[in-house]
């Protein structure tokens, strides 16, 4: 499922860049959409199932940028989507120079409550989304992947390096990414003319934070209060800012970083 957004072209740092971003029909996704299109990229908005079509409808007209833009469905937890949204990006537009693996699953795990069937059925459902899927969409965006300065981009999380309790499956999942993207760091760049980067939020505003279980929400209060900027979370235009500028022409030279954009609360 596509649609179109289109307008003339401007002299912007992205101009004639096309951007995949996966899971951007809301939160940090679509802020991050609406980044790289203020920048001047053709931005691919990607949303996993038909329910979430409208959000990534809204989505897309709120994009301000110049160039054209569209939505395609893709549910990257599985085996085939992937796949699917990398070619039917190249069928619109032939080639993709950025890629922010962004799409996944937040989801709190009490190794003591869970039985086991439940435990890897939660395994499986976020490990699937989280790893399989960034691993899944950056081998199908190769063969597409424009070989001088195009980018890759995947958004990992703290909670890898400072957990909070019971995250150790998405704790786990964002650490395999953080993994990756080393790994890719070494292995990619002089065969694709690219570089891979990681971002790492801290909490971030978004509609699912504000939707999380109470517990969470307390939980992550408390720790505010131990972040040296500020006491609070970050919006999620700060964390498609960092996104952005690791996608800009200038940025040729940072490959294999880990950025972690949450006020400094790592220093703890």
């Amino acid at each position: 499922m596509m649609a179109l957004n289109t307008a003339g072209t401007s002299p912007l740092p992205l101009a004639g860049q096309i951007a995949v971003v996966s899971g951007a029909s809301s939160g940090i996704g679509a802020a991050i959409a609406r980044e790289l299109s203020a920048k001047g990229a053709s931005v691919v908005i990607n949303y996993p199932f038909e329910s979430e079509k409208d959000k990534a409808e809204h989505v897309l007209q709120s994009l301000k940028g110049p160039a054209k833009s569209i939505i395609i469905e893709a549910d990257l937890s599985t085996v085939t989507g992937p796949t699917k949204l990398a070619a039917a990006t190249a069928e619109v537009f032939g080639k993709i120079d950025i890629l922010v693996n962004n799409a996944g699953l937040s989801v709190l795990s009490d190794l003591e409550d869970l039985d086991d069937e439940k435990l890897a059925e939660l395994f499986d459902t976020v490990v699937g989304l989280n790893g399989r899927g960034t691993l899944l969409l950056t081998r199908a965006v190769l063969p597409y992947l424009s070989r001088h300065d195009s980018r890759i981009v995947n958004i990992c999380s703290t909670t890898s390096r400072s957990p909070d309790p019971n995250m150790s499956v998405y704790a786990g999942s964002k650490g395999m990414v953080e993994s990756f993207t080393r790994c890719w760091a070494k292995d990619l760049p002089r065969k694709y003319g690219c570089t891979v980067n990681a971002v790492a939020p801290g909490p971030v505003a978004t509609e699912s934070m504000r939707d999380a279980p109470p517990e969470l929400r307390r939980l992550l209060q408390a720790n505010f209060q131990n972040i040296p900027v500020a006491s609070r979370m970050a919006e999620p235009h700060e964390i498609a800012w960092v996104v952005a500028m690791l996608c800009d022409r200038g940025a040729g030279w940072m490959n294999g970083l880990y950025v972690p954009v949450c006020g400094g609360s790592l220093l703890n």
